[in-house]
């Protein structure tokens, strides 16, 4: 029988890549696979076009499909090269990889119940920047909404 079921937090941070340092080596010493989530953010702010103020929502909403395209590219590739990493140092885990969309905390935490994990690993800071000031601490989220146990890792 494998071990437990891990969840690991990925949006390519230098906090998540820590998590998923840690993550993978409680798989290793636990003979478990893991699950490598990454959650492509939806940007809400507004975003201010070039001509200026007066300019209707419409023509702002049609830059928005392309910076989530250009999002969607960074996030898929990071995680793609995640597990590349993962399973060449590691080939006896075998790894699986989430892509989704929305807000990261509820996602993570949709996904761990939804797949009956039994431990999320997690970076304790994301991107953060100006998009961390505005949604706040994903892993604080998690470990508020979760029920089951969460690893924060700095």
């Amino acid at each position: 029988m494998k071990g437990i079921k891990i969840l690991i937090a990925y949006d390519g941070s230098e906090s998540s890549k820590h998590a998923l340092n840690q993550g993978v080596s409680l798989a290793k010493l636990t003979d478990s696979d893991v699950t490598i989530l990454s959650v492509i953010p939806r940007i809400t702010m507004p975003l201010l076009p070039a001509e200026g103020a007066g300019v209707s929502p419409a023509s702002i909403a049609q830059t928005s499909p392309e910076f989530q395209q250009e999002m969607k590219k960074f996030y898929t590739e990071s995680l793609e090269k995640a597990a590349e990493d993962v399973e060449e140092k590691y080939p006896n885990i075998d790894v699986v990889t989430k892509l989704m969309e929305g807000r990261p905390s509820s996602i993570i935490v949709e996904i761990s119940e939804e797949g009956n994990y039994d431990l999320i690993v997690i970076g304790s800071r994301g991107l953060g920047g100006i998009s961390g000031l505005i949604l706040g601490s994903t892993s604080r989220r998690v470990v508020e909404t979760c029920t089951i146990p969460v690893l924060v890792v700095k």
